[in-house]
């Protein structure tokens, strides 16, 4: 009886298959047909990259937008087990916008070939990129402004006395 089941067992490890998954993407489309599948065509390089649980999130200096994006800077969000953007390339991104943020898909047909951009998309209107500061400080010299100008009005009003 014992024979029988080892035996028993023994076969069964061969006879039930075994199931892996492995990330598969299809070949990606060419930057043509991309186009008009994502969101938003970029060239831009990483400044920035957070790691949380699951994801990148990475602070992109967008150089050129050909659609979807007119900001100078832009948070995306990359998967972080299969992403592969690193700090400090330069990519064309094929972006897709989920909610209010620019998310990069795993298949998508990102390439460090920017030049590739001029090429394929030379008859697209390029978008112009509304400026940003990386670290505003308009609203801290106004409040700091103001702090001086009420310190000065209570000290005159302290001298008049």
């Amino acid at each position: 009886m014992k024979r029988l089941l080892i035996a028993v067992l023994f076969l069964s490890m061969f006879s039930l298959p075994v199931h892996s998954q492995a990330l598969s993407c299809e070949e990606p489309p060419p930057p043509e047909i991309a186009y008009d599948e994502y969101d938003a065509v970029i060239i831009g390089t990483v400044e920035e990259i957070n790691e949380s649980t699951s994801v990148k999130i990475m602070t992109v200096r967008v150089e050129k937008s050909f659609k979807g994006v007119d900001r100078e800077i832009i948070t995306v969000k990359e998967d972080l087990m299969w992403g592969q953007s690193q700090l400090d390339s330069s990519l064309l991104f094929f972006l897709n916008k989920e909610g209010e943020s620019w998310v990069h898909p795993l298949c998508s047909p990102t390439t460090a070939n920017t030049d590739l951009a001029d090429a394929v998309f030379a008859d697209k209107e390029e978008l112009v990129l509304q400026s940003a500061e990386k670290n505003p400080t308009g609203w801290k010299l106004a409040i700091l402004l103001g702090a001086i100008l009420a310190v000065s009005a209570g000290a005159l009003q302290k001298i008049r006395r």
